[in-house]
């Protein structure tokens, strides 16, 4: 089987062309050739086609083989050349040899010819396949998504990658080998030089280190950087090849979630020191207030128990901020107006921050109703407030600024803790001093303050994030030394619409009653006190420390049971567990939670489950007997908190009566809501109702009792995503 040749022979004589043909076919080959005798001929039949191998009489009258040699040399071909001349001494040969020619061959010896030109297209193949391999290496490091370059020991690029000129913003792979290392590429200069003097790099493995480089526009680059250095013989560095990794925005989300799990960490502490002060609390201040009530107004240990209850109010303040920070609250949230809540506490705001500071409001007409607990908001103000004041000693700018604003997925993703959506933003900005980005690294750690000793606790800024965390929103802030602080608080939409928000009077005296109460609580300190300021306000109070006596007590009691108060977190049955069987056992009987815990029976995750009445330690005399007085008294068709415990799986039914007409009106279990008809008649209601799609709500209806008996309908209406 004949081997395809394609021969470009340079050769004056016919003769002599025609028997190197016939050795090629000698040897196996099916040559395709062509005779050039001058070096136009052999240039243009250079350009004309490819040639797998050329032979050349290195004498011919207008032409001679270094010039055909120079012609290929000069194209950049790759292809054998072998001398074939009757004339060459050993001297021109070894000159040809020297120019590039493979082999010579003399006319009288062309038995050599045929070895000699297996030889050469043996190598030339390998030659191909090498070329073939170094262009995929070549496009697999031009197309790698990392940056790759080789570089000298004084900080030269020798060569780049497409990924390296994007990482540094040049236009081309020539501007990045223009640059100096040391001067162009790091931050500082001097971080280049202590990676060399570590000298560890060898040239088998690869040593990662970490650099901070800088960009064309000025940009900060965190980088990765794989090294291996290739040396000499003399184990000097000749080049460096490195691979290199941006890892900005990695190592950013990695220092992020360090602080949000020291942050967490430190709220869980928080949370539970707090909880177990909410005890201790509740009997201070309660027998505080009650060594008050018993003390005349001229008696002289008055200020000494008015110290120690200030003291304790003290101790209470500290630990709803712990609260607030570890998201421990108990939230009551309701559909707000976030412009109302700002004007509602602005004169307040103004007297905090004095007279030399100019406040302003810039509220946004239209902003779109959130769900809050309207205290929590107007903490947050009181808070960011109180510290712009600090950061403007002599006086400046305060603004508050409401809006409506969209967030997508781009903001989202380069804002920490940030989420695309729809939201109401508050926006709290001063012209005061400012910060730097190590102190704004750490203004929301508990503790942490700038202010002299004494001059703060270090947990106001630290509830606000915890209070917005909890309401389901994000804070980011903004500022530079000298240039003031803007904090921006966004909370998600609803589309719902704001309930009017009640004014604040002054108390009724306090509440007083004669109906039995049922006492269920395992600290006896809290428990002694509790029953104490009951039997003051003229209850029955039946005490027990736990549940399984509050059962016992509730079976042999011949009377009735009016209110069930109790502990919720109790060795045993729960407290929630254990009004449940006491409900089922006395029907009329109310319910009163008591906890310090926020993550429990009734309260999931800080948010009061509705229909649940509840009082969160500690609370005073005066609060404990206001609460239970609102639980006995509040009628069972309110919306509100009854006392009852809504049943888990089916709604039930509360029956409005009046003189001329009656109803019936459906609430619904929790995480279900109802579209109903409500029909009133003059003696018997009717309802039809219908389930509500997901993420719709009822609205509530109410019957009149002297209206005309009418059709009501509460409509649902979907929630925005």
């Amino acid at each position: 089987m004949t081997v395809p040749l394609r021969v470009l022979i340079a050769e004056d004589s016919e003769d002599d062309a025609l028997l190197l043909v016939r050795e090629l076919k000698r040897g196996g080959y099916d040559p395709t050739y062509e005779r050039v005798a001058t070096a136009a001929a052999m240039a243009a039949a250079l350009d004309r086609q490819t040639w797998d191998l050329v032979i050349a009489d290195h004498s011919m009258p207008h032409f001679s083989g270094s010039e055909a040699l120079a012609l290929v040399r000069e194209r950049g071909l790759d292809v054998p050349f072998i001398c074939v001349s009757g004339t060459i001494t050993e001297e021109l040969a070894v000159a040809a040899m020297k120019a590039g020619a493979s082999d010579w061959v003399t006319k009288g010896q062309l038995k050599r010819l045929l070895p000699a030109i297996e030889r050469e297209l043996r190598e030339a193949k390998g030659r191909a396949a090498s070329r073939v391999t170094e262009a995929g290496f070549k496009a697999l490091v031009d197309r790698a998504p990392i940056g790759i370059y080789r570089s000298t020991p004084e900080g030269r690029f020798l060569s780049a990658n497409a990924a390296l000129v994007r990482l540094l913003g040049y236009a081309s792979v020539a501007d990045v080998l223009g640059l100096d290392l040391a001067r162009d590429v790091y931050a500082d200069p001097a971080e280049r030089q202590r990676l060399l003097e570590r000298d560890t790099y060898s040239d088998r493995e690869y040593d990662e280190v970490e650099a901070t480089w800088k960009r064309q526009d000025g940009r900060l680059l965190t980088v990765q950087l794989n090294v291996r250095a290739v040396r000499n013989g003399a184990r000097e560095v000749e080049y460096y090849e490195i691979f290199v990794r941006d890892v900005t925005e990695q190592r950013s989300l990695q220092r992020q979630l360090a602080q949000a799990q020291k942050m967490e960490a430190v709220g869980r502490l928080a949370g539970g020191i707090a909880h177990d002060f909410n005890n201790l609390l509740t009997v201070i201040t309660s027998y505080s207030d009650l060594l008050l009530q018993d003390l005349t107004a001229d008696d002289p240990k008055r200020e000494d128990v008015e110290q120690v209850r200030k003291a304790a109010e003290g101790a209470a303040g500290l630990t709803r901020q712990l609260l607030a920070f570890s998201r421990q609250q108990v939230l009551e949230p309701k559909v707000v107006d976030l412009n109302a809540v700002v004007r509602g506490v602005e004169k307040m705001l103004q007297r905090v921050v004095g007279e030399d500071v100019d406040l302003v409001t810039v509220l946004a007409p239209n902003v779109c109703a959130i769900k809050a607990d309207v205290g929590q908001l107007e903490q947050i103000l009181m808070n960011l407030s109180a510290n712009a004041r600090d950061a403007m000693p002599t006086g400046g700018k305060l603004t508050i600024e409401t809006t409506n604003v969209e967030l997508d997925a781009e903001y989202a993703r380069t804002h920490h803790a940030a989420a695309a959506g729809q939201f109401a933003m508050l926006a709290v900005s001063d012209t005061g001093l400012g910060m730097d980005e190590a102190t704004k690294g750490r203004i929301f750690e508990p503790f942490f303050t700038t202010k002299d000793v004494g001059k703060g606790t270090g947990l106001g800024l630290a509830t606000v994030y915890g209070i917005v965390k909890q309401s389901g929103g994000f804070v980011w802030v903004y500022s530079e030394p000298g240039r003031g602080t803007t904090f921006k608080i966004y909370l998600p939409q609803v589309n719902e619409v704001a309930e009017p928000q009640t004014l604040r009077g002054s108390p009724p005296p306090l509440p007083r009653g004669a109906e039995t109460i049922l006492l269920v609580e395992d600290a006896p300190a809290v428990r002694v006190v509790t029953r104490q300021v009951l039997e003051r306000q003229g209850y029955t109070v039946l005490e027990v420390p736990d549940a399984a006596a509050a059962l016992r007590i509730a079976e042999k009691h011949q009377g009735p049971i009016r209110l069930l108060v109790t502990d919720v977190v109790m060795p045993g049955l729960s407290g929630r567990e254990l009004a449940d069987r006491l409900t089922k056992l006395r029907p009329e009987m109310r319910v009163l939670f008591v906890s310090g815990y926020t993550d429990d029976a009734v309260v999931r995750h800080g948010i009061l489950e509705p229909g649940i009445a509840y009082l969160q330690k500690p609370f005073t005399p005066d609060g404990l007997a206001r609460k239970v007085r609102v639980v006995l008294d509040a009628p069972r068709t309110q919306g509100g908190t009854t006392g009852l415990l809504p049943q888990k799986d089916t709604p039930h039914r509360a029956r409005i009566s009046g003189p001329t007409s009656s109803c019936w009106t459906s609430t619904c279990p929790s995480g279900t809501a109802w579209s109903s008809f409500v029909t009133c008649g003059p003696t018997l209601g009717s309802r039809r109702s219908s389930p509500c799609p997901v993420g719709a709500r009822r609205d509530i209806s109410t019957c009149s009792r002297r209206r005309q008996p009418s059709a009501l309908r509460a409509p649902c209406r979907s929630r925005r995503p």
